[in-house]
């Protein structure tokens, strides 16, 4: 019994280590330039026992991603818990992205694309991500930050519109994602800005973030 709980533990652990190491390849050199064999090399582990916990460099990239995905989830609702305003938040939400997708190497997000089931997934997280910011912009609005006169269901829209255009025309193989968010995301912001809203703006580290 001892025997079986002290394998079941390393397989756990070393889940883990493999998912740790392969997304941190993936994300530095892109998903295709790693293989599985490189991935096993750098664990000093078989090819076999990399099959025996992960299928194939799908099911792989697709446990990193999601979970990923959930430490920044759980990140962002600590966060909201206890933030005094959701210009507390946008500004948050606006600086860790920069930071996470700057150090992402731009061929990770285009041959992402390629794995039907990592797509999938991301497909329906868009769907949350639409919902949630949608519910950030009118909590803005209610706390006088954001202008009453604009659809904001259409500006969630076409928010998520640009990032698809952004991610199939490949710009972060040509712009820096500093350039790609103040742009994509403050220049607009700043738009359906009240006059509260612009002062925060303009006190914040984000003031010089379009130039």
């Amino acid at each position: 019994m001892q025997e079986i709980r002290e394998t079941t533990a390393y397989k756990k652990s070393l889940k883990g280590r493999i998912l740790e190491a392969a997304m941190k390849a993936f994300v530095q050199r892109g998903v295709k330039a790693v293989k599985m064999d490189d991935i096993a090399q750098m664990l000093s582990i078989s090819k076999r026992t990399l099959y025996e916990i992960y299928k194939d460099k799908e099911e792989l990239l697709y446990q990193g991603v999601v979970q990923y995905d959930h430490n920044n989830r759980q990140y962002l609702a600590a966060f909201v818990e206890q933030a005094s305003s959701v210009m507390d938040i946008i500004i948050e939400f606006y600086q860790r992205r920069v930071v996470s997708v700057g150090t992402v190497n731009p061929l990770f997000y285009e041959e992402i694309q390629k794995y039907p089931k990592v797509v999938e997934y991301l497909n329906k997280e868009r769907e949350h991500a639409y919902d949630q910011f949608l519910g950030f912009l009118q909590r803005g609005v209610r706390e006088g930050y954001f202008r009453e006169d604009v659809d904001y269901e259409l500006v969630t829209q076409l928010f998520n519109a640009i990032n698809t255009y952004v991610m199939n025309q490949h710009l972060l193989s040509c712009y820096s994602i500093q350039q790609v968010f103040a742009n994509m995301l403050l220049i607009p912001l700043r738009g359906f800005c009240t006059k509260k809203g612009l002062q925060v703006i303009e006190s914040s580290a984000l003031a010089g973030g379009n130039k």
